[in-house]
Order: structure tokens, then sequence, then C-alpha cells
């Protein structure tokens, strides 16, 4: 009978207010803000690196340095989360987010340790905001629009990077490298009016025993069917989960850290990689290979949109299949035809924007699947294993495919027609091992009810 569900079920079965389609919203907007103060670095970096006299070293260590700070972010993220709560983790570290992006615009010249401490900085923020803000929209979201939903967070992922290379474009000449940092401050206003607008997680504060402020919060963004506020169910330990809860289910910590770290070893290679390869390979200026990219960054942004719909459709699982049985077959087809042209486009390039709509497009499914694959007690945890293992993907994937093809630069590799192959062979594995991974260990959580415990 209707009304003895309980509010876990409400939330469930509810529709959505106005106020749910506001704060999806203003998320997806912050989402898109993090990724430009991400990213921006590379064209601020390749700006300042001759000014300031820096070696490849130097600059590999401003580049990587926020990489190594999202893991740390990500993994402590994840557990103050589960502890305190998504909205003040999520509020607290966008705040240092765009306080750091922003204040690289006031750095010395000169100073690359500041730049780099940073940068280290904003790598913390990053991480914690995403172990904390996909936990958030998953639990917000009522069961029948929540795959579709939760994957649509990938869209705007793309976004921030057009985002990024756009605002370089049309305004760096007019705001200097500082002027484009100090846009970093300009979040600061999507952040307040969340901080004003968003409830904390229902799902979490029952998870808390916190009852009545998950009534409030859950009748504020939804549209609550008939249910006895009576009939909840027990409220668990308000113990902080630990890190060994999240991996004593081997099955879902190893498919979490598997998946991420061999997706993201592929799509930051490629992204490194991909223009100076075709570049040198094919003997084109970096320009025009900049302009082939353009192509790749298309494929990407369709392939998001993809995996957000086919997800809701076929389910988690068959979308991951095709995420890495596709992109292994287009990068296996690169190795095969590597030097063939087709119209006068190298084949090898074509391939990649294939590739492309299947391992960036993969990544839609893969947001918040850690959160729907543990309890909600541990989602953030969950989240922050999740966002470490892709950080640890992203350093990883490039420095394993310098190794292979003997590269010297490992950020900007020379790359001979020798090395294509091998190179290739590698991602082209990695992609191998994401659909085993869903093919073995891969467990359903589209259209799933989420559990409190």
């Amino acid at each position: 009978m209707p009304a003895e569900r309980d509010l876990t079920a409400a939330i469930d079965e509810a529709g959505i207010r106005g106020r749910f389609v506001l704060v999806f919203g203003l998320i997806a907007l912050l989402l898109v803000c993090e990724l430009f103060d991400y990213f921006v670095v590379g064209y601020l970096v390749s700006a300042i690196a001759p000014a300031w006299g820096l070696t490849f070293g130097k600059t590999s260590i401003m580049l990587l340095s926020a990489g190594v700070g999202a893991i740390v972010g990500a993994l402590a993220g994840g557990r103050l989360a589960d502890r305190y709560g998504r909205k003040h983790v999520l509020l607290g570290a966008a705040t240092v987010v765009c306080v750091g992006a922003g204040a690289i615009g006031f750095v010395p010249d000169g100073d690359w340790i500041s730049f780099t401490l940073m940068r280290f900085i904003i790598g913390i923020g990053y991480g914690a905001c995403g172990s904390s803000q996909f936990a958030l929209i998953a639990e917000y979201t009522p069961r029948a629009r929540r795959t579709l939903l939760t994957s649509s967070m990938g869209i705007p992922a793309g976004v921030g990077l057009l985002l990024a290379s756009s605002v370089v474009s049309i305004l760096y000449a007019q705001l200097g490298w500082r002027g484009t940092a100090l846009l970093g401050f300009v979040p600061l206003a999507v952040v307040a009016l969340i901080a004003w607008i968003a409830p904390e997680s229902p799902r979490w504060l029952l998870s808390r025993g916190r009852s009545e402020e998950a009534q409030r919060a859950a009748s504020s963004m939804l549209r609550l069917p008939a249910y006895n506020p009576v009939a909840q169910a027990p409220a668990p330990s308000a113990a902080s989960v630990s890190l060994r809860e999240v991996w004593a289910d081997g099955r879902r910590f190893w498919l979490i850290v598997v998946i991420q770290v061999a997706l993201g070893s592929v799509l930051a290679g490629v992204l490194l990689w991909g223009p100076t390869l075709v570049a040198q390979v094919f003997e084109v200026s970096p320009q025009r290979a900049a302009t082939y990219f353009v192509g790749v960054s298309l494929s990407a942004l369709a392939g998001r949109v993809a995996f957000t719909w086919l997800p809701h459709r076929i389910g988690r699982v068959k979308s991951g299949l095709l995420v890495g049985f596709g992109g292994a077959t287009a990068l296996l087809l690169a190795v095969w035809q590597h030097d063939a042209y087709w119209a006068g486009v190298p084949v090898l390039f074509l391939c990649l924007v294939a590739g492309q709509f299947f391992y960036d497009g993969g990544f839609s499914n893969l947001t918040t699947y850690a959160a729907e694959l543990y309890p909600v007690r541990a989602g953030a945890r969950a989240m922050g294993v999740s966002a470490g293992s892709a950080g640890i993907g992203k350093i990883l994937g490039p420095l394993a495919m310098g190794l292979i093809a003997g590269a010297d630069n490992l950020v900007s590799p020379a790359v001979t027609q020798q090395a294509v192959v091998p190179v290739f062979l590698f991602l082209a594995a990695c992609c191998l091992v994401v659909g085993l991974a869903y093919a073995f260990l891969g467990v359903e959580t589209a259209h799933q009810p989420q559990r409190l415990a």
C-alpha cells in the first residue's frame, strides 16, 4: 500500500520539482567551470614557459601536479563526504578550486614552485569535488531517471574542455595569462548559489539517522508520493566508513579500479600524444594537426551524448562492453592501417576519431557508477576510489606510452613510425581490459534502488 512505503522508496518513485532542475543545472555548470580551471593550465604553461625560461622537467611538474593532487583530494574528499555530508564537502572543495585557480594570476614571474603548489591545491579541490558532487546527484535523483541524468554529467566535461580552448582563443590576447587565470574566481558565484539553493542529500541524511531533515530535503526537490514518515528503516551506525569497507567487496572495488585506470590511461595518452603523433608521423604542421583534432573533440562530445542515453536503454554493463571492445577495435584497426590514407586523410586519424567516441564517451557511463555500486553510507568513499584510480590512469598512460616508444619527452614526445604499432597496441590492450572487466566483474546498477547501508 502507498501509505506503507518509507521515504527511501518514495524518493525512488517521486517526480521532480523545478528546484531539482535548478540544482542539477547549477552542479553541471559548476563541473564545466571546474574543468575549465583544471585544463586551462595547458595554455597558461605554454605561454609562460618560454618567458620564464623553464626546462622540460619544470613544465612537466607544473602540468602533472594537479593530477597528483586530484588523487589525494578524491580519497580524502570521499572520506569527508561520507562523514560530514556531500554538500559541505562539495562547497568547500569547489571554493578551493576557484580560489586556487584565480590566485595563480598573482604568482610572481618566474616562481614556478608557487605555480606548481597552487596547481597541486587545485587538484586536491578538483578530486574532492568529484567524490562529492557525483554522489550528491546520484542520491538526489529518483530511480526512473537516475541512469539517464547521472550519465548526462559526463557531457559537461566535454563542454569544459571546449570552453577552455574557446576562451583562450577569443580572449587571451586581451587578458594575457594572468587575466585568463583570474577568470578562475568567477565560478565562486555558482558555489554561492549552490550553497543557498541546494539541500543536503536526503539519502545521506537517512543513512545518518536524520529522518526529519531528510524529509524536508526530499520534499523541497521532489514531488513525493504518499508514504508513511514513521516507516523508515532503522538508521545505520553513524560511524565513519573506512576505505577497508570499500575494499572488502573485492568484485566492486577491482571493477572500479581496473576500468578507471585502463580508461584513464587511454584517454590521457591520446589527448597528450595525439596531436604530436599526427603532426610528426604524417609530416603536417602543428596547426593542421590541431585542425584534425577538432574532429576528435566533436567525436568525444558525440560519444558522451550517446553514452548518456545508452545506459538508460540497455544498462551500464552492456554499455561498458561497447566502450571497451569498440575502442579496442578502432585502435587495432589503427595498428593495421597506420600508414594508409582514405580520401587524403590518414586512416590512423580516422581511427582516433572513431576510438574517441567509445573511450571518451564511455566516461558518461562511468561517472557515477561507483556511487551506484555501493550503499549510500559508502558512496562518496567509493567515488573517491573511482576518481583516484582515474587520476592514476591519467599519469600512468602517458608515462607507459613514453617508455614503450622510447621517448625522452613524455609530455610532448617525438614519435616515429616504428613507435606507432607498439603504442597503439598498448592503447588497444587497455580498452580490451575495460571490456573484459565489464564482462567478468560488471554489476548492473541501471534502474536499481540504492541501499542506505
